[in-house]
């Protein structure tokens, strides 16, 4: 079998490595795979060995055939509260992510840690140095959790950020009981702890119109399978834009780029409540079950998932390990995987991911993956952010059709189909250009 070697091209923090299968050409492509970030990969010259370059943003990065996966070795163990805890501990050593994602908290969240009433209802006017103090500590959580939640191998925080977290809730627990940080900070210091909705909802009351409530609010719905309160909170991300039009119409044809009645895992924000949204609202493929890495780090979710027939691994940690071991475990769900995930939870799987549309389908045996990739761009997807990327945001995440057009252009011009390799070719353009990696595309194509 041959084997090819391919091109990684990095859009904002994220990179996608895509692994093509063609049983058509008589050739089984395997090669290392790639966040709410966007990524794409195509094929790159055969054969040749490529040094690793240092991953900066908007930057290309190659790597060679085979990855060496020593970081992934190590396997933590996370320990497992008693249920009724206000929050959960890890026992994850810390990473160190590659972005910072925005605060947890908007800016007059943060303010108005000098307004916090004390006992006596002076707080904000008569003690400035401690509303100082309890500004710093908020922001610091924010920070912590912001660092947590961009981590590009695990979904856990590590042992230090949740510490570090927990010290603040116990902070606002002493210092400013009954407060919005008070209330918020515990129970997204729970890690989607369920049983901590009381906290969660006395937070929505003291800011009703806060987005960062209406995103936990909305997870927590999503948790409890209650679907019309999740959508009664995605609705008003959508009013706030904080779910964007164009992240829905990518996570469209995610859903589309999904097998009948197969599964969709999803890692962050994005595809996560973009995907639920489309599938809930929009009526996009309702026969897809979605599994989210995120919430799997809620025992309510885990139970709901076995009920479903799920198996899940043992430990607490759900990190890049806990994607392999989930995945192995559960080949007859028709598991496919986001592209949008952090490139380092492909890396230990490789060998089995194949690009489907938008997504890796996982595979153990070899699979011809041309067919659903012919179908899928001409009859099935619609490509909205490809037409209309709208932002920034949707450019990039036109980007990651190019694993699939290139995929789809190397057939087409094997059997000589000349239309449909002129269509892909000028959408490939299109798409390179829009994403600021037209030379990249460019020396894809020059190299077969």
């Amino acid at each position: 079998m041959r084997v090819l070697i391919y091109t990684m091209f990095i859009l904002s923090s994220g990179t996608l490595l895509a692994q093509q299968g063609n049983e058509t050409l008589n050739s089984t492509n395997k090669a290392p795979v790639t966040n709410n970030n966007t990524n794409v990969v195509s094929p790159n010259m055969e054969l040749e060995t490529i040094e690793e370059e240092s991953i900066q943003a908007d930057s290309t990065l190659v790597v060679p055939a085979s990855i060496s996966t020593k970081s992934l070795e190590r396997k933590e163990i996370q320990r497992k509260p008693a249920r009724g805890k206000k929050y959960k501990s890890s026992t994850r050593i810390q990473e160190s992510p590659a972005i910072q994602s925005e605060p947890v908290m908007d800016e007059k969240v943060m303010e108005d840690a000098e307004m916090i009433n004390t006992q006596d209802g002076s707080y904000g006017n008569s003690q400035s140095v401690k509303a100082v103090e309890m500004k710093t500590v908020s922001t610091n959580f924010s920070s912590t959790y912001s660092t947590s939640d961009t981590q590009r191998t695990s979904r856990s925080p590590s042992i230090q950020q949740q510490v570090q977290m927990n010290q603040a809730v116990d902070y606002f627990e002493v210092n400013a009981p009954g407060s919005f940080e008070s209330h918020y900070f515990k129970y997204v210091a729970g890690n989607y702890n369920t049983e901590l909705i009381s906290d969660l909802k006395a937070a929505e009351n003291i800011r009703p119109n806060n987005a960062d409530v209406h995103v936990q609010l909305a997870g927590y719905y999503m948790i409890e399978e209650d679907v019309d309160s999740a959508l009664i909170y995605t609705e008003k991300l959508r009013e706030s834009n904080r779910l964007a039009d164009n992240v829905v119409s990518y996570s469209e044809d995610i859903l589309r780029s999904v097998p009948e009645s197969g599964t969709l895992i999803t890692h962050g924000f994005d595809d996560g409540y973009g995907s639920y949204y489309a599938q809930n609202s929009v009526g996009v493929r309702q026969d897809v079950t979605l599994v989210s890495l995120d919430f799997l780090q809620s025992d309510t979710y885990k139970e709901e998932l076995k009920e479903k027939g799920f198996e899940l691994p043992e430990s607490d940690v759900v990190d890049v390990d806990y994607l392999a071991e989930f995945c192995s475990m559960n080949v007859e769900k028709n598991l496919s995987i986001s592209l949008t995930m952090p490139k380092e939870y492909f890396q230990a799987i490789q060998d089995k991911l194949y690009v489907v549309g938008l997504v890796f389908e996982y595979h153990p045996e070899s699979f011809d993956n041309f067919s659903r990739n012919d179908f899928l761009w001409n009859n099935s997807m619609e490509k909205d952010v490809i037409a209309n990327p709208i932002d920034e945001k949707g450019r990039q995440l036109s980007a990651n059709y190019l694993p699939m057009l290139l995929h789809l252009r190397k057939v087409y011009q094997v059997t000589g189909e000349e239309k449909k390799l002129k269509e892909v070719d000028e959408v490939s353009d299109q798409v390179g250009v829009q994403c600021r990696k037209y030379e990249q595309v460019q020396k894809v194509k020059s190299s077969y």
